[in-house]
């Protein structure tokens, strides 16, 4: 059986494709393609770039129709709004997602340039804008608008698949956490956790062999205004917001920054008063006119003010941190299972997760690589696969999330020829020991090798690499390649074997999800491994991971010492990780990089 999973359209939109009989899986997000951050357009960028065959079933990652929640996300007025997105942007024609911020003044002046020189896109933002405006909203209307939808969207891509399934939000974020999980088959639990999702921003499932039940769930309760949902994760947004940092994908620099500060008491009791947790329902549960009060930002600027910037993250961060771990441990008294699956945007804080593995009895962690709604694609592909009881248990094989494509070296090379600026040598196999020696002679280099990473962690295939015994490396990335805020940490790979050298307290963990605690007579060699609070973000790498990476870290361990080096994801601020030769090329010059190494040949500038 041939599904495509999706998270159709917003934030974070994804396709995943699962072949149950060839036992084959391929997944992608939206933003990879178009190069805009977190893209909210549905997926057609993907099935425009990608060949897919003989579908026989699609399913998104969403189902409540009635719109009981107020996500939005399902209503016919979504569909047309979809189709006004793409109209602009067949008008602004993109790059990045700096070019999609735009005045209205901006917006009104292109239109009206177009209207001589593109007149059918400005047909079709005008058109469906006055189709959106008369719509009558039902739930029979919008499941039927959206089937529809959906259909035109793979039959325009050729592609005529028997149905299209709609599944509940946190159902396709927790599958996936279980079915990729070392647990597939037993006992676990599995936790969601993110802004809102179906009237939802949590929910807990028990998996037993592979089936569920859903033993608890938190409402994102909609409080009228804007974006005001009661949860967990918006709270964490609004914090976000009010450090002037972009919500929904900043949240990692107030994380980073939290770990610079301490609480204000005063302003944590004030949000943890406002919070409450029922152990006989296991929900979380909020006083609705307190929370308020942190959906005001102007209150919250008055606080980051008055207690500082480092001070008033810690507050959110202990926050979260607390209240999760207060939660899980009401879980575990109900279900006392050591296994736990986590996914969904909050599980992203991988601090949150260090508390869990340090302070609650669920000691056997898997954070989904995918978290975010990204994830979802799997989840939808997933259970349309266990709703027709097709085999999905060989999931649990695929360790590391290389679900994207892969380029031939004739394509890189041919790619390679199109950039006059570079020059470059065929170094074919021996690349990951050269790689090694120029990292440990203190260059920066990014990696372009084999199938790309799904989720937000580059894994060794499409990243930048550093030697994190240098303190100017980290200086380097921050201020000349990735130009972000100094005060973010960079997470290192790390071989296996080295694991529990390094770390008095951790578990074989591959993906960067979580936390561990660096002992300290290493911290002083390996200073840009690790934050200011002693933790660092490893993945740990075994060879039958990813060998030419492990080859990499072992050559590296054998100049340096230690088979240790900086990872971080292969694009430039405001870009999403590179996805093609052209791609890796055209950020390789657009920064500060070294050297590149693609499928083999080494770049470097003229």
């Amino acid at each position: 059986m041939k599904i495509i999973g999706t998270k159709f359209c917003g934030h974070d939109s994804s396709l995943c494709f699962i072949d149950t009989n060839a036992r084959k899986i391929f997944a992608l997000s939206t933003e990879r393609v178009t190069r805009i951050k977190h893209d909210f357009l549905d997926i057609s960028p993907i099935l425009e770039n990608y060949k897919f065959h003989d579908i026989d079933y699609v399913a998104h990652s969403y189902s409540d129709f009635e719109d009981k929640g107020h996500d939005g996300e399902l209503r016919k007025k979504m569909t047309f709004n979809k189709e006004i997105e793409k109209a602009l942007r067949e008008i602004i024609k993109p790059n990045y997602i700096k070019d999609l911020a735009i005045s209205k003044k901006e917006k009104k002046r292109l239109l009206l340039k177009s209207l001589f020189t593109n007149f059918s896109s400005v047909w079709k933002y005008y058109s469906s804008k006055i189709q959106r405006g008369l719509v009558l909203e039902s739930p029979e209307k919008a499941k039927r608008a959206f089937t529809t939808f959906i259909e035109k969207v793979f039959n325009k891509n050729g592609l005529y698949p028997k149905e299209i399934h709609f599944f509940d939000h946190h159902l396709c974020h927790a599958v996936p956490s279980y079915y990729l999980s070392p647990f597939n088959g037993k006992d676990a639990i599995a936790l969601t956790l993110d802004g809102q999702g179906d009237g939802y921003f949590s929910k807990a499932y028990l998996f037993k062999n592979r089936n569920f039940n859903l033993i608890g769930s938190s409402e994102a309760t909609y409080l009228g205004k804007g974006d005001w949902y009661v949860s967990i994760g918006r709270i964490y947004n609004y914090f976000t917001q009010a450090m002037d940092l972009r919500p929904n994908s900043d949240e990692g620099k107030v994380e980073a920054l939290a770990a610079f500060g301490k609480p204000d008491e005063q302003l944590l009791n004030k949000l943890k008063s406002i919070t409450s947790i029922d152990k006989d329902n296991l929900s979380i549960n909020y006083d609705n006119e307190g929370i308020k009060k942190f959906y005001d930002i102007d209150f919250l600027k008055s606080c980051r003010k008055k207690i500082g910037d480092s001070n008033f993250c810690s507050v959110v961060q202990t926050y979260l941190e607390d209240i999760i771990v207060e939660y899980l441990d009401a879980m575990y008294l109900k279900y006392p299972i050591n296994n736990l699956c986590l996914s969904g945007g909050v599980t992203a804080n991988i601090i949150m997760s260090l508390n869990i593995y340090e302070r609650t009895n669920f000691k056997n962690i898997y954070v989904l690589p995918a978290m975010g709604d990204e994830g979802l694609a799997l989840g939808s592909a997933i259970l349309v696969a266990h709703q027709y009881q097709e085999d999905v248990s060989w999931l649990r094989n695929m360790v590391m999330p290389y679900f994207g494509d892969r380029y031939d070296r004739n394509t890189v090379e041919d790619a390679l020829e199109t950039f006059k600026e570079i020059k470059y040598d065929d170094i074919n196999d021996s690349w990951p020991e050269e790689a090694a020696k120029s990292v440990s002679q203190g260059k920066v280099c990014a990696l372009f090798h084999g199938r790309m990473e799904f989720g937000p962690r580059a894994l060794g295939n499409r990243s930048i690499i550093a030697n994190p015994m240098k303190e100017e490396s980290r200086e380097k990335i921050n201020s000349l390649i990735k130009k972000r805020p100094s005060y973010q940490p960079f997470c290192p790979s790390i071989l296996e074997e080295e694991r529990e050298k390094l770390f008095s307290k951790s578990f074989k963990h591959k993906h960067m999800a979580i936390a561990f605690r660096m002992k300290e007579k290493h911290i002083k060699e390996l200073p840009c491994a690790v934050h200011v609070d002693g933790t660092a973000r490893p993945q740990f790498v075994e060879e039958k991971d990813n060998p030419n990476y492990f080859r990499y870290l072992k050559e590296l361990k054998k100049i340096t010492g230690y088979g240790v080096s900086l990872n971080t994801s292969f694009n430039l601020h405001g870009r999403t990780i590179v996805r093609t030769p052209f791609d890796a090329v055209r950020d390789f010059l657009d920064c500060n990089l070294d050297e590149l190494f693609i499928e083999g040949y080494r770049v470097r500038r003229k």
